[in-house]
């Protein structure tokens, strides 16, 4: 009896594994899509596809979801909340379905998830850190050039660190990335500001500059969660170029302070300039904080396609067409011209951009960088040709047409030999007239013969 007792206990322990690992449920992960491109549901996806219950069971706020599956017929939803919590929502095969086809039908530059979004946010707030915060943070508390250092080495190699552990406890899109960097530059700018035109000390200065630059790149990420690539880029674009035309603008308007000397009763007079220093601070500042919203009112509100390539080709040509206007002065003119120019010039080159490349083409971020490149190099040989001839040396008018021709010349070339893909946005209604026909019609020559093309 006891030999057949100690068999049984033997076999019901090497039986109790085996039937532990049968009731293991294992779950295999599924993507969201058709293609299998989406393996992550992340906020802006979301958005983008209008995911709604009954069949998307998830509201409010969350930072991932994602999909398994344990036969094929059954699926759970594993949804992160931003507090770290984990909910999971079981899914019949019909809602599978029903989500797989509408991410399906999103667009493949939307789905496609940009592995260098959290290089290019780590990337870009290290940039800050070494040439915002940890300067700003310095001047905030260096009582002298050691505690000074000392803030700016701890501040600028910490950045990196922080942004590394951001990135990693949350998801970073690209569009989070390149907004986090614009508006952390752009709030220290507006930090400074803020500070100077209440009359702040310096180091009051410092201090608002390392605070707005850390709330705008952290307000950065948060209004960019459900923004695209253009929308984000061109939120960014919009307030650099408002503050730009503003302080051209204001830069005009106020003129230049000109001093005079009396040999005689050795008294020097000076002319002061026509609008204060604050004045002009608060018009830039103004200006740069409504750029944002209407520059993120364009790619959504135009009637072609605008990519984020497009929103920075318009950055090269107006900068072209900046140096276009300033090419057009010759050496006597006042500074008021020059910034007067340089402003005319750079909305002409602007709205040119939009016509004729964004309006035609869907340029991707590489085609942009490429197209800067090939202006900068052929500004480069159009000024090195004016250097070659010794009577263009003394000609400003000579050296600035034949940079900026070069400059266009490069552009024109570059955009041949990228060959973007064309517009893919609404159909636009164009209207033709031949006048070829009004001849045919008048010599009764038989066919027919279209006055009017309309073409939508």
């Amino acid at each position: 009896m006891n030999l057949i007792r100690r068999l049984v206990t033997i076999g019901a322990l090497l039986l109790l594994p085996l039937s532990r690992v049968q009731a293991q449920i294992v779950e295999r992960p599924v993507p969201f899509d058709s293609s299998g491109l989406v393996t992550v549901m992340t906020p802006f996806l979301a958005d983008r596809a209008s995911l709604r219950p009954p069949w998307w069971p998830v509201s409010g706020e969350f930072t991932e979801a994602r999909l398994f599956t344990t036969n094929d017929s059954t699926y759970v939803l594993s949804v992160t909340r931003r507090t770290g919590v984990v909910e999971r929502y079981a899914l019949s095969a019909n809602d599978r379905d029903a989500i797989r086809a509408v991410i399906s039908r999103l667009p493949r530059e939307t789905i496609v998830a940009r592995t260098d979004a959290r290089n290019a946010f780590i990337r870009g707030q290290t940039f800050l850190g070494l040439l915002v915060y940890g300067p700003a943070f310095a001047g905030a508390i260096g009582d002298n050039s050691g505690s000074a250092s000392a803030g700016y080495l701890v501040v600028a190699g910490g950045t990196f660190f922080a942004a590394s552990e951001i990135s990693r406890r949350m998801f970073i899109s690209r569009p989070q990335a390149d907004l986090s960097t614009n508006m952390g530059l752009n709030g220290a700018l507006a930090g400074w500001a803020t500070t100077y035109l209440f009359n702040v000390g310096d180091r009051g200065q410092y201090a608002g500059a390392f605070i707005g630059g850390l709330a705008g790149a952290t307000l950065g990420v948060r209004a960019a969660r459900n923004m695209s690539e253009a929308d984000a880029v061109a939120a960014g674009f919009g307030s650099d170029i408002g503050a730009l035309i503003a302080f051209g603008t204001m830069e005009a308007l106020r003129g230049s302070s000109d001093c005079t000397f009396d040999p005689v009763t050795f008294i020097e007079s000076c002319t002061t300039r026509r609008l204060s220093n604050r004045s002009e601070v608060a018009v830039v500042l103004a200006s740069g904080l409504i750029g944002y919203p209407i520059g993120l009112l364009y790619p959504r509100n135009a009637m072609y396609n605008v990519t984020a390539g497009d929103v920075q080709t318009l950055g090269t040509t107006a900068a072209l067409g900046a140096g276009g206007g300033i090419a057009l002065l010759n050496r006597h003119a006042s500074y008021s011209h020059f910034a007067t120019a340089a402003t005319v010039g750079g909305v002409l080159g602007m709205m040119a951009g939009d016509r004729f490349l964004v309006q035609r083409y869907d340029h991707d971020r590489d085609e942009a960088d490429r197209l800067s490149l090939g202006t900068a190099a052929g500004t480069l040989i159009g000024a090195g040709i004016a250097a070659l001839g010794k009577s263009s040396r003394n000609n400003p008018h000579v050296i600035g047409g034949l940079a900026v021709g070069g400059g266009l010349a490069g552009l024109i070339v570059t955009e041949r030999y990228l060959r973007p893909r064309p517009d893919a946005g609404r159909p636009r209604l164009r209207v033709t007239f031949n006048p070829a026909s009004v001849a045919l019609m008048a010599a009764r020559a038989p066919g027919n013969h279209s006055l009017l093309n309309v073409r939508f």
